[in-house]
């Protein structure tokens, strides 16, 4: 197998369509066909196949690409070594994690000379990037990765309720959830994890949801609450804005925030991880 077609099977296998790839690789789409038509003839394997009107690799495929994606950023990295610049390193993380939890591990990334690259991208598709070799590292909220991954727990937050400077439940040391009986809340869309837990809690404190209004990311969320729209439940570990004050919630369980990474990949990883443990 040639350098050459992994790294052009790596860029097909991020787009899944001819035309994009051979356009992003400068090349035209027979030529693009015919070099991963001989990989799949090398490995005596087909490497893709059409599902609907679209593509999809086949497992033999993803295997590919992984290790396509992988041999093509070990090359940079040596290319750029030899020639003294910075090695990359590629994290897939939320926007909410990208904000609040790992921005100074991100800096001091930076600072140990390395070429920094970030995939804004939820839990599973954080996961789908370190699998397909897209990424080094992802970072995500919840319950630790499945198998097949090592990992790191970074970070761990309290769940605090937003509310405005004035609002009655802004003096105390901890709420309940019981408390937002009638509170209008500022939640997340009713399909993200966070919003799934928070009704399972308001339904076990036997609490009816009044729903002031439903957006995508906290900071939209703490702009909210400073409106004077609502209370919101947010991780500990977002700053509230002046004039809000965060309460601890004392029947939620802390969050853990975890770094995720393939097993043959420690090499790296273990140095990158700790940059992103917060203290």
């Amino acid at each position: 197998m040639d350098s050459d077609g992994l790294r052009a099977f790596a860029v097909f296998a991020r787009h899944l369509n001819l035309t994009a790839a051979a356009a992003e690789l400068h090349i035209a789409q027979p030529s693009l066909h015919a070099k991963i038509r001989k990989l799949g003839r090398t490995l005596g394997v087909e490497l893709y196949e059409r599902e609907g009107r679209g593509l999809r690799l086949t497992p033999a495929g993803l295997n590919l690409a992984r290790f396509a994606a992988e041999n093509t950023r070990r090359m940079n990295d040596f290319v750029a070594e030899q020639q003294g610049r910075p090695t990359s390193v590629t994290i897939a993380a939320g926007q909410g994690a990208f904000r609040w939890v790992i921005g100074p591990g991100l800096r001091r990334i930076v600072g140990s000379h390395r070429a920094l690259q970030v995939r804004t991208q939820n839990r599973e598709g954080s996961l789908r990037d370190v699998r397909s070799g897209r990424a080094d590292v992802g970072v995500f909220a919840g319950d630790p990765p499945p198998g097949g991954f090592a990992w790191s727990e970074i970070a761990r937050y309290p769940q605090v309720l937003l509310v405005p400077a004035g609002h009655r439940l802004a003096g105390r040391k901890r709420v309940a959830m019981s408390d937002l009986t009638a509170q209008p809340l500022v939640l997340p869309p009713a399909e993200r994890p966070h919003r799934r837990r928070l009704d399972r809690a308001l339904l076990d404190a036997g609490v009816d949801v009044t729903v002031a209004a439903e957006v995508d990311g906290w900071d939209l969320m703490t702009h909210f609450v400073a409106l004077g729209l609502g209370a919101a439940v947010v991780n500990g570990c977002v700053l509230p804005p002046e004039g809000v004050a965060a309460v601890p919630v004392r029947d939620l369980p802390q969050v853990p925030y975890w770094a995720a990474w393939r097993p043959e990949r420690d090499d790296l990883s273990a140095d990158i991880v700790e940059h992103l443990v917060t203290g």
